[in-house]
């Protein structure tokens, strides 16, 4: 009996030698799925909230937090704050959670009627100041906090006093952030030179990094110094350590005032390549901008495949929608 149902010695050789063989090229098609963390890195959004939907239940906070930043990504300022709240009432203590929280607030504030935004406002205050008692360490945190503290006024938790303290706070740990935060205070009180002095000890102190040189770039583009402006966008781009995400943000910036078209498109187009995309930078707004880029350039139809290939990835992303509306196409 055991003889008629075992295989024969041969084809089990064949059948082992087969399995040896092709197990390792059979592997892929079983992978484990993507995390929600590289789902956002990678800005597959409608794949993120088609996973995490079903996860965000009341007792899973993570998984609220993660369909948030999905939301926030979209720029649906509604939806971030409701699961945004929900993972910082199931978790209050967890400050990337309050974080997160705040910026949504904060979003959510920028595009509300005034009597909204000022309770808004008060909001996000409170999220970041949590978030920052909850980590000292974080530098991300006290990043989001001190942009806050500076731009905002005292009635609603504001102010440069509170901001500079913050920069006190930071020098030992990272005296490069402080000056970046001396340089947005003195620059949003009209103090311009003390600004420019502060963000050039941030790139100093921060070895010249392609962010720091960036950060610089902005304020210059704010002071409408279109010279020095792209000359150290030119150098920022230069940078040996350049992150993909730095060459996004200089195309961004290049692409608002149409100040060089043909290197924004080339940035972006090496951010979208590089497999290292980022939640801050999602993919799908990449996309976007290129789209924009190319509109600007004269080129309607590379346009409109940026503005698809953003919609593939992110089907309710309003600002591809709508560009591809206003073309006549869908």
């Amino acid at each position: 009996m055991s003889t008629l149902l075992s295989p024969p010695a041969g084809r089990q050789l064949c059948i082992s030698f087969v399995l040896c063989f092709l197990l390792p090229w059979l592997m892929p098609a079983v992978a484990v799925a993507a995390s929600p963390a590289e789902l956002l890195n990678a800005g597959r959004a409608d794949e993120a909230i088609r996973v995490l939907t079903p996860q965000a239940t009341d007792n899973n906070a993570g998984a609220m937090n993660y369909l948030g930043r999905v939301y926030y990504a979209l720029g649906d300022w509604d939806n971030a704050v409701r699961f945004c709240e929900h993972a910082a009432q199931i978790e209050p203590n967890n400050a990337q959670f309050q974080l997160w929280l705040g910026r949504s607030y904060g979003e959510k504030a920028s595009t509300a009627p005034m009597i909204a935004a000022f309770a808004l406002a008060r909001k996000t205050a409170a999220a970041f100041l949590t978030a920052r008692t909850l980590d000292k360490q974080s530098l991300e945190i006290a990043r989001d906090w001190a942009e806050y503290l500076s731009t905002a006024p005292a009635i609603v938790g504001g102010g440069s006093a509170r901001a500079l303290a913050l920069a006190a706070e930071l020098e030992a740990i990272s005296p490069a952030t402080a000056a970046w935060v001396r340089a947005m205070v003195a620059s949003n009180n009209g103090k311009y030179e003390e600004a420019e002095r502060e963000y050039l000890e941030s790139i100093r102190f921060d070895h010249n990094s392609a962010e720091s040189q960036l950060e610089y770039a902005r304020f210059l583009r704010g002071r409408k110094r279109w010279t020095e402006f792209l000359q150290v966008v030119k150098r920022a781009i230069e940078t040996p350590s350049i992150r993909p995400v730095d060459r996004y943000d200089a195309a961004e910036m290049l692409a608002k005032d149409s100040v060089d078209l043909s290197m924004a498109a080339l940035q972006m187009r090496s951010y979208i390549q590089s497999r290292h995309t980022v939640e801050d930078a999602p993919l799908f707004r990449a996309h976007y901008l290129l789209g924009e880029i190319l509109l600007k350039s004269g080129d309607t139809g590379g346009a409109a495949a940026e503005y698809r290939a953003a919609l593939a990835l992110a089907s309710s992303y309003r600002p591809a929608a709508d560009a591809l509306a206003r073309l006549g196409l869908r």
